[in-house]
């Protein structure tokens, strides 16, 4: 555990995970600075948030590298790039620096559950916590999904479990975080503008694991070629999750016939699909690595099968909006990269108006050609990347360009016809438009009901 009393340190980044280790340092003795880019007005929502903290000082709207390299640690916020130049100055002075998911780890005494990978993390991680609460196990589930690891540590609550959503933007400066349960989903090209390159992403998201022992647990993709061979770095006991038939030697769980099959040396267990309420063969693989978690933390059969059936999903991921004219409407605003504006095609059957951009993250948008031309019968942009994909996919459907999101939505809705779907899913940042997906996703559904 740190000593905090007395210790000089920086929260570099506010926002919500900022605010909730900036409240535990000051109410252990820390002498705490705050520093963030943005400005006083921009951060107001947040700042009042540590109105009582009276001893917190502030640098905002810039960072004084000199001033602020006489403190100990730094405490740095997943949207802080580990380039930034005060991260960089601090290295070079051998200062310690960590995310904000290491340092809550080290005052954390339950087992951790933690979830990664490209797509699906948000899901997977609010159903380890449905099948815990379902088995009567009390969970606290937060991590990347704006509930900060930190929040825990500022409650009197008693938890069995910690249940985090873990990006790789945390994992970048881990160095003790030890989950007793880790899984990672899938990993295709994401966040490459920030990591540079897939062999580097993979790295990164690996590290979920290197503090892991023989008596730990990984759940990994038996599809997914670059998950696969995590295998064979780690020394945790590895179950697979896969759509297929189980390899030879390989244990775990797969999806047959409306049915998942629990195979391992304890566990011989069959599971109904039929009533799962969520679309997508993805949200499948999602739950069956759920599942895995469920079994080894002893759910219940019975809470299994009862959280399987009544799981509803979590806002902005193939969230079902409305229906107006016989037209469903559906918020896909979580949705941040091409590979999740894929599953989310494949997804329907009904003819589609997908509405997409926002800021590019360095995409490959040509991946979206044959489902655009199958599925998509109008394609609709906006956002910083609106001219890119128009290149990369504009001529496989009938293409329009606006400027807001109520444009698209008005468009959309004057193209569609009884019987289809009117599809957000924005295969981008949201960061030129809205303050996050949450707003990006909110501000449709509030333009949805003027409509």
């Amino acid at each position: 555990m740190i000593q905090l009393k007395g210790k000089k340190i920086v929260v570099v980044g506010l926002a919500r995970s900022g605010v909730s280790v900036a409240q535990f340092l000051a109410s252990r003795g820390a002498k705490v600075t705050v520093t963030d880019i943005k400005t006083k007005t921009e951060l107001q929502p947040y700042l009042k948030l540590l109105g009582s903290y009276k001893k917190i000082k502030y640098e905002l709207g810039r960072h004084p590298i000199k001033t602020l390299l006489s403190n100990d640690i730094f405490i740095v916020s997943p949207g802080v790039w580990i380039t930034n130049p005060l991260i960089e100055q601090a290295k070079k002075k051998n200062k310690k620096i960590m995310s904000e998911i290491e340092f809550a780890y080290h005052f954390i005494k339950e087992p951790i559950v933690a979830i990664t990978g490209t797509n699906g993390k948000t899901t997977t991680t609010m159903m380890v916590g449905q099948f815990l609460q379902n088995a009567k196990k009390k969970a606290f589930v937060g991590g990347n999904i704006g509930n900060a690891l930190t929040n825990i540590l500022l409650t009197k609550e008693e938890y069995q479990y910690v249940v985090s959503e873990v990006s790789s933007f945390q994992l970048e400066t881990i160095e003790t975080f030890h989950p007793k349960i880790a899984l990672v989903l899938n990993l295709t090209p994401d966040h490459l503008d920030r990591h540079g390159s897939m062999e580097n992403y993979r790295k990164i998201k690996g590290r979920i694991f290197e503090n892991q022992k023989g008596t730990d647990y990984l759940i990994l993709n038996a599809q997914d070629d670059l998950i696969r061979t995590y295998a064979e770095e780690t020394k945790a006991k590895v179950l697979y999750f896969t759509k297929g038939n189980l390899a030879h030697g390989q244990e775990g769980i797969y999806y047959k016939d409306n049915r998942f099959y629990l195979k391992t040396k304890d566990w011989h267990e069959q599971y109904l699909t039929d009533q799962i309420k969520l679309k997508g063969d993805h949200n499948k693989e999602n739950f069956m690595a759920a599942l895995l978690a469920a079994k080894i933390l002893k759910c219940s059969p019975e809470s299994i099968q009862q959280t399987l059936n009544s799981f509803q999903g979590v806002a902005h991921r193939l969230e079902y909006v409305k229906t107006r004219g016989y037209v469903d409407f559906y918020n896909d605003s979580k949705a941040t990269n091409v590979y999740s504006v894929i599953r989310s095609l494949e997804s329907f059957d009904k003819p589609l108006i997908l509405i997409m951009g926002g800021r590019d993250k360095d995409a490959n948008f040509e991946l979206l050609r044959p489902l655009v031309q199958k599925k998509v019968k109008n394609l609709i942009l906006l956002g910083e990347a609106k001219e890119k994909i128009n290149r990369a996919v504009g001529d496989y459907t009938e293409t329009f360009i606006v400027g807001t999101l109520e444009e698209a939505i008005f468009m959309a809705y004057q193209k569609s016809r009884a019987g289809d779907v009117i599809l957000f899913s924005p295969g981008c940042a949201s960061f030129d438009m809205f303050k996050n997906y949450e707003h990006r996703g909110d501000t449709f559904k509030e333009l949805l009901r003027d409509l």
